[in-house]
């Protein structure tokens, strides 16, 4: 009998560990001064979300909308804003396309790889992340007033769900 308790415990250990290195691909976004992960939610080809800030000078919203291809790139397939003046889009460039639609404007078939985004974060330009699901947030709720970095990377699901457990006791 107690070698069945050994042997059972011991094949549920190594699952358990087998099944903590298989790699995920997530979306990470760390406080850069800090050090500090602050968010992480797993991604699949075709996840999508949008960064929405006040424009600084313009004082008009802008909402890039970014999507993870197949190669788990961040790519930014449209843009929209309210103003098109000073630091903001004023013309499309190859394939995409410019249109006005009620009160603002968007370029769309975009497609622009990004490595990473840095991305000073503050609560009067109300800096906004949202899901394709409709979630959303201010991004000043993470950490506050500070810089941030958002990447895409591939880290093992034990690493991933330590972090997840981290987040929902904070």
């Amino acid at each position: 009998m107690r070698r069945k308790v050994i042997l059972s415990t011991s094949i549920i250990f190594l699952v358990l560990v087998t099944i903590s290195l298989v790699p995920v691909h997530v979306f990470k976004i760390e406080a850069l001064r800090e050090g500090a992960v602050l968010y992480l939610e797993r991604v699949t080809p075709g996840f999508r979300f949008s960064l929405g800030f006040m424009h600084s000078v313009e004082h008009c919203p802008v909402w890039d909308h970014i999507k993870i291809d197949d190669d788990y790139n961040m790519v930014t397939y449209a843009t929209e804003f309210w103003s098109s003046r000073t630091g903001l889009p004023y013309a499309a460039f190859g394939n995409e396309t410019f249109r006005a639609e009620g009160d603002h404007f968007i370029i769309e078939n975009m497609h622009r790889i990004i490595p990473s985004i840095n991305q000073w974060v503050n609560n009067k330009y109300d800096n906004k992340l949202r899901f394709g699901d409709g979630r959303e947030f201010k991004l000043a709720s993470l950490a506050g007033d500070t810089l941030l970095r958002m990447t895409i990377e591939r880290i093992r699901l034990g690493n991933y769900l330590y972090h997840k457990v981290n987040q929902s006791i904070r």
